[in-house]
Formats: structure tokens, sequence, C-alpha cells
């Protein structure tokens, strides 16, 4: 099941930054990009057939890329940035968890994206995650991971 789920959370994450960001997967800077500090991070909590959230860490200059990118401007401001990050988070989410459940007729319930300060990001991060993958661009590395309430972890994910 986690393999499954991080194709589909990589097919989605690579989509959303090529349509969105205008950002394309480099993964021959794995090594180069492998210690890079974390930036900033976005959490999308889902209900439906799964409970759970989405998380996004960006790395390296990502952080501002996205929202240039984005904006089609040079200087984004902090707000800026912030909304940027979010709302990939948002799309991703959107994108992958329709397929996370069993029963298409439940639907899910997206929240609004919610910026993470260092207190909640380290305390995220001593969870273990469903499914993570960590995806190299020019501009910095995205680690995208996904938590599901523990309930729900031994589901199937939908072909």
């Amino acid at each position: 099941m986690k393999t499954k789920i991080e194709n589909v959370l990589k097919e989605a994450t690579i989509r959303t930054f090529e349509d969105i960001c205008f950002m394309y997967l480099d993964p021959e800077l794995a090594d180069s990009q492998k210690n890079l500090e974390p930036e900033a991070a976005a959490e999308v909590t889902f209900h439906g057939d799964m409970t759970g959230k989405l998380i996004i860490e960006s790395r390296g200059g990502l952080y501002s890329a996205m929202a240039i990118n984005m904006l089609s401007h040079d200087h984004p401001s902090v707000q800026q940035k912030k909304d940027a990050l979010g709302e990939i988070a948002n799309i991703i989410c959107g994108n992958i968890v329709p397929s996370l459940g069993r029963r298409k007729e439940k639907g899910y319930k997206i929240e609004s994206p919610v910026y993470l300060d260092k207190t909640a990001w380290l305390k995220e991060n001593q969870r273990k995650p469903l499914a993570e993958v960590i995806l190299n661009f020019n501009q910095g590395r995205a680690d995208i991971k996904i938590f599901v309430d523990d309930d729900h972890k031994t589901r199937e994910i939908r072909d």
C-alpha cells in the first residue's frame, strides 16, 4: 500500500509543480540537496473515508521560487510565499485524497492550508508518515508527507 500511495503522491506533486510553478524535476540534484535545511512548511487536513493530513516542506530556495513563479513577481512578500506554499499543498492534497479511500460516494472535505511555525513543524516531524516523497528541483527541494489516522492505515489505496 505504501508504495502505491507514494507513487500517486509523487505523480500529483510533479504535475502540480510543473503546471502551477513551472518547475521541473531534477533527480541529479539529490546528492547536493540532501542536507538542505528546511525553510517553511504547510499542512492541509482532510476528512472522509480516511482522515489525515498532507505536509509539504520546502528547502534550498524553493519557498521563494514557488511564489515568484506563481505570481510572476520578483519580490513576493512573506504572506505571498506562505500563500503559495499553502496553495501547492492544497492542490496536491486535492489530487491525492480521492485515491486513498474505498468508497467513492462518501467524498472528502479538505480544510484550508495552514502555515506551520517551527514548533508545530518539529512536532509533526516526530510522527511517522504513511507515505513520503522527496523531490529535487533546480530551485530547491520539496518533502511531501501524508499522514492518516491510525484506524485507517490498513485500508488499501484504489487503483
